[in-house]
Parts: C-alpha cells; structure tokens; sequence
C-alpha cells in the first residue's frame, strides 16, 4: 500500500512553488529558534536540522494531542500504547524512544527509571511554540540527546491584558475546556493558562497483547495549569518564575478482568535572573526543580497500589552569552541532583550530574560556522566530552548548503543499573540490572541543503548515525537476562522538507528515508519504519480556513529478532480541519480524524483510535 514513487512525487510537488516563490504570496516571516544554539538566531541561519511549531499552527489544525502534532514532523516517529493518556514513545532519527531530550521552558521534566519523559500528559493547550532539533545534542544538553531535542516554551504574555478560552465535545465521550489569560503591566508580564481533559477512550490493547487483554473501554483525565511572572527590575535586568503541572489518571490493560490505572503529575518550577551586564554581555542564572511521579493500581486488587516512581530533579544553570566582534560565545556550567524514590528498596537512588559547556557561531560573508565542546560528570559513571563542529556556505541568494559532525551520549537508567529492587526477588529469577554499565555513545555525520526565501522553505538532509555500547538484554552463563552494553547500531537516513504557498494554498511535505539496523543480527531496529511521508495542505476562504493532512507509514517489525508474527502493517491515515471566524474574538473548530476509518498499530497488541470526530469554539483576544 506505501508507494515510495508517489510520495516522492508528491512531496516534490509540494515544495516546487519554491522556485516560483517571487510571485506568489507567503508565509509570515523567518521564525526564530532558540533550541539550536541556545541563543535566539533566525532559522535560515541554523545549522542544524530544526522545525520550529507555532501557536498559530496548532490551533489551525485543530490536534487534539502533542503526539499528533509531533507525528507529521519529518523523521519524528510516534508510538502509543493505547488511546490517549497511554504511555507514548518518540522516535527520532530512528533512534530509541529515550534517546531525545524534552525539555518545557528548559526544564527537563522525565522520568530517571525509564529514561522517557510522559508526553501524552503535556497539554497542547498550554504550548505556546515548540522547537524540534534533529541530530546529536549532547554538546548543548547534555545526556541522552542522541536523536535530538524537543523543547516545548508554555504562553508568556506581553502587551495589553487579553483572555483566551475555549470548549471541545467529541467522539469517544471527549471533552476539554481551556482558560487563560496573558499580558504586561507596566514592568510586569504575566500569564496563566488552565486546562481540563477527559474522555472515555476505546480499550487499549487487542487480543494479539496476549493474556493482557482486556475489551474494556480505558478512559483518560488530565487536569493542569501553567503560570509565568516576568518582573523587569531595571532596563536589561528581568527575573521570571515558570510554573508547569499537570494532573493525569489513565486508565490501561493489564488483566482480562478489572480495571488498572496509573496516574501520574508533572511538576515544574524555575526561576530565572536574566541581565545584561554590558552591551556585549548577558548571563542567565536559572535553578529548577521537577518531578515525575506515577502510580499505578490494580483493579482486580480492589484498587490497590501495586507500583509506584518518582524522580525529582533540583538543576543550577549559568549561562553567559557574549556577542564580540569575533562571532558569538555561549560559556556556561550545570549542577544537577536526582532522585528516585519507588516502591522497591533501589540499591542506590540518587545521582549527581555537573558540566561545563561551550558554542561558538561565526557569520563571515557566505560562510557560517558554529562549534560546540561540552565535559559531563556524573557520580556514578565519571566523565563524558561531547563536541559538534557545523559549517555552512550561503552559495547563491536563498540557498544554504552545510555540513555537520557531532557526538552524543545517554546514560543508563536507574532501571538498567537497579531493578529489580533488592527487596523483589521474584523478578530476579528472569531479569537483572548491571550497576557496571557504561553510557552509551554515538558518532553522528550531515549533509544538507536548504533553500528559503520569502516564507518558504525547502531542506534535503542525509545523516549517517553509528551508536555504540547499546544497552541490550542478553542471556548470560546462568540463564538469566542480564542488562550488558553489547550491540551496535548503524542509522542512515534522508529527509526532505519543503513548505509553501501556491495559488493561495498553504502546503507543507516531509519523506524520510531510513535504514536503522541492529549491527550484529542485521535486522531492522523495531518500530522504525523505512518509509513515512507527512502532507498538509490548507487554504482561507473568507472567514473559513480548510485544511487535511495525510500521514503515510511503511510497514516495520514490533521486536528485535523481526519475526514475522509481530510484523505491523503499513497504514495511510487522512484527517480534516476547519475553522470558522465568526466573530472578530471567535472560531468555531471542526476536526475529523482517521477519515477512512483505518485499522493499523503503532505498537503490536495495541490498539489506535478509528474514525474520530471533534467539534468547539474558541475565544482569542
């Protein structure tokens, strides 16, 4: 069902009014990205593989979830256990679901057992941009960005006080309702932004999950709020408080009777001094805390707590921006302390982690240049050096053309140094951590080319990713499955971005290609399919804004050894939008997803939300 022929053609077609761009209406102007550098630069200017996500794009499509919108995104791969609230893994590059860093206002907020930070709980409601930077990381952030970043930035407010709201009803007993508030008074800005969603979901899993399944409906709640406070003490000198938080209870399959559920909170605090020193000098000192804590309860047991996690993080960050002459420095440290608390006695439940860092960015004539060397510490492991090195030539007016070279890392999780806890010996009989492990690394390598000119863009970007010491489960002399760094992975891979607008219509495409393989069996790493395209396309008609998209998956295998019975089929899955101004402050929404009503699995057992459709109205100052 996947045509390689006709996704390329098609995306070729998308992004041929690039060439035709001088006549033609565009989009807004170059956005601004920060996740790149950490500092604000022009994406045109970037060298890096990067998507910047605006609010405006998110309210146009109408998605329901932040999985959705992460999933049309060119090499993002999303997986879901189940209907929404269900545990959810992100893909990128083809590499594993934790090997991408998520920050929110740049905190990390994730889990240190399972390396993975919740995103079906984030609401899309209290986003206000986010930035998606491709390829390794590690020299800016860090562990565990070997496939890259996403950084999600929550509503700030400025100018004149203006509320927002909104209502949504939908299939599957899906309901949300959204306030929120944001502006400046005289030296204070301020937002706050509150959100309520529920719905009554569709069973998770199918009878392929095994003695798992459950037929079940597995509903999902989530209750959060976000808040910022920016006091500017004199010209220059701004300190801001960030709060993040969400509430969620999902329900999941774990037993063919009763109902089990997990609820988990996210919790975010930061604050920030941000001044500049001098007119070439700024330093931003932040400390933040946050936490991931889920629990989860079995309803077979009359609703007992049968597992329970919590990490909690407390992060120094000094970071010092120097715009010279002589092309800008970024010079900064970190200092962070985690915790793990659970309901099993870990042998060891906190961590240390410190680092010093620093870029450099040179813009001379045409040529672009930007280097970034970092030193991470961590107590329980030692020491870890990451570097990246980019350069790119501006060969004619629009065009970019740039090559990069960098290398990451990830550090093993409290699970894979510690569980099971010494205090649950039935588990021991057939899974063992290694408090020996070794971070795992990466050498990554880039070309590409980008056009962008007027609003619109175009980019082909081929990557060639080696990930060694690959933290696997493999049987040892006794029998049992031991954590040990073993495997090797090879990813090589080819995106191709293009967005435009022609003849009044907005289009926007991405294809990536992929070739991601375990390097001692030869088989294909599980989830990653070879081929997936993503199209958009939308146009205003008066007070009325039309739109569909087309996602467009190959078929790949859900387990390492690729055996054919855990094989998932390709799928295309085609949704429709509409928005209607029909007061200067109110849009009606309209959404339809899985237009077709395609059956397909993201993972094997579980199952994915049929024809679907939601309907509200929104209220925007």
């Amino acid at each position: 069902m996947f045509k390689l022929q006709t996704c390329a053609a098609l995306t070729a077609l998308a992004c041929s009014g690039l060439a035709l761009a001088d006549g033609v209406p565009q989009f807004a102007g170059d956005p601004v990205i920060v996740t790149a550098s950490r500092i604000a630069q022009p994406l045109s200017k970037t060298l890096a593989d990067a998507t910047v996500i605006t609010r405006d794009e998110i309210e146009e499509s109408g998605a329901q979830t932040l999985q959705q919108v992460l999933s049309r995104q060119a090499a993002v791969t999303i997986t879901s256990n189940g209907g929404p609230g269900t545990s959810s893994s992100i893909f990128m590059r083809g590499t594993n679901n934790d090997h991408t860093v998520v920050l929110v206002d740049g905190m990390r907020i994730s889990s240190a057992t399972s390396g993975t930070t919740a995103i079906q709980n984030i609401p899309l409601e209290q986003i206000e941009r986010i930035e998606i930077l491709r390829g390794p990381a590690s020299s800016l952030y860090g562990a565990d960005a070997i496939g890259g970043v996403i950084q999600i930035f929550t509503r700030k407010g400025e100018g004149e006080p203006r509320f927002n709201a909104g209502f949504e009803a939908g299939s599957r007993g899906t309901g949300k309702l959204t306030a929120g508030v944001g502006g400046k008074s005289g030296n204070t800005a301020y937002s706050l932004q509150l959100s309520h969603a529920q719905s009554d979901g569709f069973s998770a899993t199918n009878p392929r999950s095994g003695s798992g399944y459950n037929p079940d409906n597995d509903g999902y709640r989530n209750d959060g709020y976000t808040a910022n406070v920016t006091q500017t003490l004199a010209p220059g000198h701004d300190l801001t408080l960030r709060l993040f938080q969400t509430f969620a209870r999902a329900d999941f399959d774990q037993n063919p009777v009763g109902q089990n559920w997990i609820d988990t909170r996210l919790t975010g605090q930061s604050l920030e001094s941000r001044n500049r020193l001098t007119d070439i000098w700024t330093s931003t000192l932040r400390f933040s805390h946050s936490q991931d804590k889920q629990e989860t309860f079995n309803g077979a047991a009359g609703g007992a707590r049968d597992g329970f996690f919590q990490t909690t993080q407390n992060e120094w960050t000094w970071q010092n921006d120097l715009a010279t002459n002589w092309g800008k420095f970024v010079l900064g440290a970190s200092h962070n302390d985690q915790k793990m608390d659970s309901s099993g006695a870990f042998t060891k439940n906190t961590r240390t982690q410190y680092a010093g860092f620093a870029t450099y960015q040179l813009e001379q004539g045409n040529s672009l240049l930007q280097a970034g060397l970092r030193r991470d510490h961590d107590d329980q492991f030692g020491g870890k050096t990451t570097g990246k090195l980019d350069y790119g030539y501006r060969f004619a007016e629009g065009w970019l053309a740039r090559a990069g070279y960098g290398t990451a890392y990830k550090a093993p999780t409290f699970n894979d140094l510690y569980y099971p806890p010494t205090d649950i010996t039935e588990y021991n009989y057939h899974y063992r951590s290694n408090p020996n492990l070794k971070p795992e690394s990466s050498l990554n390598s880039e070309l590409a080319l980008v056009y962008s000119k007027s609003g619109g863009r175009f980019s082909l970007t081929a990557f060639h990713n080696r990930v060694s010491d690959l933290i696997a489960s493999a049987t040892t002399a006794d029998g049992v499955d031991t954590r040990i760094n073993i495997s090797r992975a090879t990813i090589r891979g080819l995106t191709l971005e293009g967005t435009t607008m022609v003849a009044g219509v907005d289009l926007g495409a991405n294809l990536t290609l992929l070739d991601a393989r375990d390097d001692g069996t030869g088989h294909w790493l599980a989830r990653r399919p070879r081929q997936s395209a993503n199209f958009t396309a939308s146009k205003e008609l008066g007070k009325w804004t039309l739109g569909a998209e087309q996602q467009i998956v190959s078929r790949r295998y859900d387990d390492p050894a690729n055996t054919e019975a855990k094989s998932l089929h390709g799928y295309g899955v085609t949704n429709a939008f509409a928005n209607y101004r029909f007061a200067k402050r109110w849009t009606a929404t309209a959404r339809v997803d899985n237009l077709f009503d395609r059956e397909y699995e993201t993972a094997y057992g579980y199952n994915t939300g049929g024809l679907g459709a939601f309907i509200g109205v929104r209220y925007s100052q």
